[in-house]
């Protein structure tokens, strides 16, 4: 199957409340996006509530994004969310605990067979702190040297490991067998900040030919800053993206 885009529904975070929430993932339909990867926020729905709903405006659950103690426990109702809508992706991140890596390797594994257990990959998201240099290597590399492969993979953010310095095309195609889903956020090293797609360093086009080439799952757009609005910003991502997709088809 070919790499599918999704969003990421922190990009429209003000959006989420449970009075507007289906409003905005009927835009988010109505924008192109295949999938919609979530942040804590279901709506105000119950599991087969938001299931139902995501089946009737067209799009797909492509992750969950949750905290590292709702993926140890088992019984976390994060588990039910991601079955009902039947994402094959449950994500954490870690970015303000980078220090204590060599720690929460051993937590990272366990996190990854509890998600097996229910039929879930589990995938590390980075920051840009995972990429800053330590006295034993970057966090970074402690995850992918201390972590085993099969149970631990990567939604590697692009633009946060652009933002470190690293070249993150050539670290997607390095690290290529680990990383089912990237997101696409975009970022000016001149400007030091995130951008729109298309804006920074990403060239869209590019991106899609990568994501074909490596088996790429999912490209889902994040974006936390924008030049006009989140839905402008959505919109271009969307339009740039689909695009590139269909010339490149």
């Amino acid at each position: 199957m070919a790499p599918r885009l999704g969003i990421q529904l922190y990009s429209l975070r003000d959006h989420v409340a449970p009075d507007v929430f289906r409003e905005t993932l009927q835009m988010v339909a109505d924008l192109g996006f295949s999938g919609v990867e979530f942040a804590w926020q279901y709506g105000g729905m119950s599991p087969r509530e938001l299931a139902d709903f995501l089946q009737s405006v067209g799009l797909e659950c492509c992750g969950m994004h949750v905290q590292l103690a709702e993926l140890l426990d088992p019984e976390n109702a994060v588990y039910d969310y991601a079955r009902a809508t039947g994402t094959s992706f449950i994500t954490t991140s870690l970015c303000s605990r980078t220090a204590e890596f060599d720690q929460l390797c051993p937590q990272l594994d366990e996190a990854g067979r509890v998600a097996a257990t229910k039929g879930l990959v589990f995938t590390h998201h980075n920051h840009w702190q995972e990429f800053e240099p330590g006295p034993n290597g970057t966090p970074q590399d402690l995850l992918l040297a201390n972590t085993d492969a099969a149970l631990v993979k990567l939604e590697l953010d692009l633009g946060w490991a652009r933002k470190a310095g690293d070249d993150a095309m050539a670290v997607w195609q390095a690290c290529s067998s680990r990383i089912p889903q990237i997101h696409l956020r975009d970022y000016d090293m001149n400007a030091q900040s995130v951008c729109d797609v298309g804006d920074g360093f990403l060239d869209p086009a590019t991106v899609w030919k990568q994501a074909c080439e490596l088996g790429t799952e999912w490209m889902i757009y994040e974006q936390d800053t924008y030049p006009v609005s989140p839905q402008e910003s959505c919109r271009t991502c969307a339009q740039r993206m689909r695009e590139a997709m269909e010339e490149g088809a």
